[in-house]
């Protein structure tokens, strides 16, 4: 009788295949040859009686039920690479690996990360920043932090921070360019979000300020790009008012119609609640609580 666990080694080269969509990146990858990953995967289709890819037009895809199993496989496989490294760290400092956004890194998870340090010092947390999605990213993570909500076989995604938008610029930006009215912000340097292009377009939506064709402006890839050209005087940014707390405090960043706000999705965390790991829990429930107060500060600023 043949047995419910396919070979392992083909599951990972079908895991690197079906992730980079590509066999040849999938031989790089792996330090084999492009025949040999075409033999493993060869392997895995006889082991299921079945075929898992087809040719597709930039490159080879998994057929609809691959794609399926692809989201236990990498989650089985980021569960391994995650329990070998607790195996091996054991009676050492505990490492918990997160992945977020260079401005979600920079803006808001950085600065407040003392505080946990201190009550945890056998802890590190170690951030790596990637604007991938999650079935995209090569390395396994604890927690990932993203701007939108996020699915995976095994995982539980929380909303944790609120995202609330408005337009804010420099004090010197503001005396040079008065604006008294939302309606002024079309004569004025909008700074843009290539991630968030819409952005702007949404908030003069939601205040009632009619757009005709295409905004003119800048446009960076980071939302710290925008700021640091909002902080010397290039224009206008839409804040997002987790991000921006210390800038408004601080007056280096002005609101120019606070009661104007635009509420996105929220940041949400993806993590795995089946490994029962206290210390990753602990870290878990901090997040949530400093969100909670960010998301807090953020509503009495509101009102």
């Amino acid at each position: 009788m043949k047995t419910r666990l396919p070979p392992l080694k083909p599951l990972r080269v079908f895991e690197a295949v079906v992730r980079t969509g590509s066999l040849t990146l999938a031989a790089a990858e792996l330090h084999l040859t492009h025949s040999a990953v075409s033999q493993q995967i060869k392997l895995l289709e006889q082991h299921f009686d079945q075929t898992l890819f087809v040719r597709g037009q930039r490159g080879v895809e998994p057929t609809a039920a691959a794609r399926v199993f692809f989201a236990d496989v990498k989650a089985g496989l980021d569960r391994i690479s995650l329990a070998a490294e607790q195996l091996l760290n054991t009676g050492k400092v505990r490492i918990i690996r997160v992945s977020c956004t260079p401005s979600m890194a920079m803006r808001w998870l950085i600065p407040r990360l003392s505080s946990f340090q201190i009550e945890n010092p056998r802890v590190e947390i170690r951030v790596t920043t990637s604007t991938v999605a999650v079935d995209a990213l090569k390395e396994p993570f604890d927690v990932l932090i993203r701007r939108s909500p996020m699915h995976r076989a095994e995982y539980e995604c929380i909303r944790f921070l609120d995202d609330v938008l408005t337009p804010v610029a420099s004090p010197r930006y503001l005396q040079q360019h008065p604006c008294k009215t939302p309606a002024d912000l079309l004569q004025a340097s909008l700074l843009h979000l290539s991630t968030r292009s819409e952005s702007w377009t949404r908030w003069f939506s939601e205040v009632g300020v009619p757009v005709k064709g295409r905004l003119s402006g800048q446009i960076y890839e980071h939302f710290f790009l925008s700021l640091q050209a909002a902080l010397t005087d290039l224009g206008v940014a839409l804040g997002s008012l987790a991000m921006i707390e210390e800038d408004l405090a601080h007056g280096s960043l002005l609101p120019l119609f606070p009661d104007l706000l635009l509420r996105d999705k929220g940041f949400h965390l993806l993590y795995r609640p089946s490994l029962q790991d206290p210390v990753l829990t602990n870290f878990i429930a901090w997040l949530q609580l400093k969100g909670k107060q960010t998301s807090a500060s953020i509503i009495a600023a509101a009102k």
